[in-house]
């Protein structure tokens, strides 16, 4: 079993820094840490959020952030000849992606024992201090709650549409008493005044209850189901965004097929494969201009041979190379995006 609590392959973490985050000892693709208290110097800030307490079912994803970052090794940032954004060569597109990107880690955001309040509060001020910056803020989760926070980081700085990767919709309003979990995520986005719009892309499975559904689709959810996506290809999730929209997208890695992502705590069968994904998200980044992106619900304890850490792992890449692809320069499509949203 890989990921458990005590397991040597999961790296630990040093204290906490003063920006309220904690840097990790080992870095996504082998990125430089942030400096503690000063706004990350790169294009693109990671943050981990090693936070589960929104989960209903299987706990684990808080091991998430950590799984992940052992697994980016296997992609380093850094060459043999300690050159930094040299960029990967993508042999499937057959060119060069992220060439003159630079990556920052800015570690883990610390999460307290049973607050939620604090641990939400901690997340959005993560999360802003990158956005604010005018940097794309890469979040890895932790559970699906944590996008929640995170959107709240961008509030007042134009609308934004969601654009929601998942085998569920999340729009559960209320369940044993909780508001916040991550079957509830999607319903709180949704009263935000910023968020205009979400688009569930890849939605599957078998649903107890009607009431979700039937408010998603007053709300005026755009929904793209696993089937209609493997029907239409991927300009069907394209065409669910609005054209030239400020998004913020969020990957829940259960949207892959149980059989390629087994390491998480809501899996499901019928889902999409690797490929699918990747070129539906390529489609909707050219619709939208992404300035904020989360993948989530990766549960190592659930996990076997790593697969669903280094498809995650690989995932990220592919997103962040699709979103800086959008346009050759690079940073100023992120700050465009933010600055627009300002004016």
């Amino acid at each position: 079993m890989v990921g458990v609590p005590g397991d040597p392959r999961i790296p630990s973490v040093t204290p906490p820094s003063a920006q309220g985050l904690r840097p990790a000892s080992l870095t996504f693709y082998g990125a430089p840490p942030c400096a503690p208290g000063a706004a990350p110097d790169a294009d693109v800030a990671f943050v981990g959020v090693p936070f589960d307490l929104g989960t209903t079912l299987r706990p684990g994803a808080r091991f998430g952030p950590a799984a992940v970052r052992a697994a980016s090794a296997w992609y380093r940032y850094i060459d043999d000849d300690g050159n930094a954004a040299g960029g990967w060569f993508d042999l499937d597109l057959g060119r060069w992606i992220l060439q003159g990107i630079t990556m920052a880690d800015c570690g883990d955001v610390e999460i307290a024992p049973a607050d939620i309040t604090a641990n939400l509060e901690r997340i959005t001020a993560g999360v802003a201090a990158i956005a604010g910056a005018g940097r794309l803020p890469v979040i890895v989760g932790g559970d699906h709650s944590i996008t929640y926070p995170a959107l709240r980081a961008f509030a007042g700085r134009g609308p934004i549409h969601v654009v929601q990767f998942d085998t569920h919709q999340d729009f559960v309003d209320e369940r044993r008493g909780t508001r916040l979990g991550h079957g509830n995520v999607m319903r709180r986005a949704s009263e935000l005044p910023f968020v205009t719009g979400i688009s569930q892309i890849g939605i599957k499975g078998l649903q107890k209850y009607p009431e979700p559904l039937s408010a998603a689709r007053t709300y005026g959810a755009r929904i793209v189901t696993a089937s209609a996506l493997r029907r239409d290809g991927p300009e069907a999730a394209a065409r669910s965004v609005p054209s030239g929209a400020a998004c913020y997208l969020t990957v829940d890695i259960d949207v892959l097929d149980i059989a390629q992502a087994p390491g998480t705590g809501t899996p499901e069968p019928g889902g999409l494969t690797y490929r699918e994904l990747c070129e539906a998200i390529r489609a909707v980044v050219k619709r939208g201009r992404v300035v904020g992106f989360d993948l989530v619900e990766v549960s190592p304890p659930y996990d076997w041979a790593e697969v669903t850490a280094r498809s995650a792992a690989r995932l990220i890449l592919d997103a962040i190379a699709a979103i800086f692809a959008r346009e050759s320069e690079g940073r100023p499509v992120i700050q465009a995006a933010l600055e627009e949203g300002r004016a």
